[in-house]
């Protein structure tokens, strides 16, 4: 029992970080797969529509079976999943610079994004155990290690195709591998999380309120279109509107990464600070203030100061308000996982294609202005939440 209790209280920080570096060497073949287009386009001459596909069938896949697999991991612990999990999405990766078939790239892809679907939703319920008492923090440290992974998979993909070819995709099978069996060997310290939890997460102070977990989906629904419509119209605005060079406007792209990662890493001791309601309402009120500036903005400075702004505000509440959904439902982490990492950032990616033909039809202004508007509904929802909450 002091062991349980110790967990709770100080939580086990070398597991949080594996799960950390797990999240890192998953998501660089998600970042890497929109990466390999162009790649994709002028070894076999495929059209925009077909290597398209590629990335749709892969996050597609990805997301609808990533609650399946938290599911399973609520029912009976599989922290094995983490390591199989990296370890497919790595070999899917690689097998696309060998396979030279289109159908059998796009099998390939849809393997990475299997891989991908089975390390999230145990990587973020094992985070959220080991983090113990500090759950916002401690889906801080995990959320970052996406970030990192994110911002590697496309250097990655830059450097090795543009010097060994579509052969170069071997590259990520390497630390797929390594991961895979550093995460293999403490398989062990990983299930014991699941033990020593399960009295706390079973006890009757854990009421689960599934209306509200809804809720907080709709927000983080909500922010992930609103970041997908920036990663879209950010560097069409810097070109179109403000005449840089596609080079500056990639450039910008990358800073608003870095400023992400930034920014997921502070913000479990930000909301330990502020609170996880008032971080989120107050992130959203900004991210909207700020794309209206941005919108109606001409100055190339005054944009990149508000990307990096957008970044931060976007990215600072994002860990500590999945821990809060999980908060909602203790009994069912990795089912809350699968949902927070896998349908909602999906959600961003099917409402992509329909900001740009808002875009297309109405102008960059006004598409950015939805995206305010999403994010004032997003805040309202916060405030909803937060009512709720202290109604209680």
């Amino acid at each position: 029992m002091k062991d349980e209790e110790s967990l709770d209280a100080g939580g086990d920080k070398l597991a949080n970080c594996l799960t950390s570096l797990g999240h890192i060497c998953s998501d660089i073949n998600q970042g890497a797969i929109s990466a390999i287009l162009p790649f994709l386009v002028v070894a076999y001459g495929y059209d925009y529509a077909s290597v398209a596909m590629v990335v749709f069938a892969s996050n597609v896949v990805s997301a609808v079976i990533q609650p399946l697999f938290g599911i399973i991991g609520d029912k009976r612990p599989c922290p094995w999943f983490m390591a199989l999990g990296v370890f497919l999405a790595g070999l899917g990766m690689t097998l696309i610079g060998f396979v030279g078939n289109y159908w059998l790239i796009l099998a390939s892809a849809v393997l990475s994004g299997v891989g991908v679907a089975m390390f999230h939703p145990e990587g973020g319920r094992l985070s959220n155990l080991a983090a113990g008492a500090r759950k916002a923090n401690g889906m801080s440290i995990f959320a970052v290690g996406g970030n990192v992974g994110f911002f590697v998979g496309p250097l990655l993909t830059a450097v090795f195709l543009s010097a060994f070819g579509m052969k170069g995709t071997l590259v990520f099978v390497f630390p797929a591998t390594a991961c895979a069996l550093v995460l293999l060997t403490f398989n062990r310290r990983f299930k014991a999380l699941g033990v020593a939890s399960a009295a706390r997460r079973d006890a009757p102070g854990g009421k689960e309120h599934w209306g509200r977990f809804v809720g907080v989906m709709g927000i983080l629904g909500g922010r992930s279109i609103i970041e997908y419509g920036m990663l879209a119209f950010i560097p069409l605005f810097i070109m179109g509107v403000m005449e840089q060079s596609q080079a500056v406007s990639s450039a910008t792209l990358s800073f608003f990464a870095i400023c992400c990662a930034a920014a997921t890493f502070l913000s479990g001791r930000v909301s330990e600070r502020v609170g996880t309601h008032k971080l989120m309402i107050a992130c959203l009120a900004l991210t909207a203030l700020m794309l209206c500036m941005f919108a109606f903005n001409r100055s190339f400075i005054a944009a990149v100061l508000l990307v990096g702004l957008l970044a931060v505000a976007t990215a600072l509440f994002y860990p500590s308000t999945v821990a809060l959904g999980m908060s909602y439902v203790p009994r069912h982490i990795g089912t809350a996982s699968g949902l927070s990492y896998g349908v909602v950032v999906a959600v961003g990616g099917i409402a992509e294609p329909f900001l740009g033909m808002a875009g297309d039809a109405v102008g960059l202004i006004p598409a950015m202005l939805i995206l305010a508007a999403i994010s004032l509904l997003s805040m309202l929802g916060g405030v909803a939440l937060l009512a709720i909450d202290r109604r209680d």
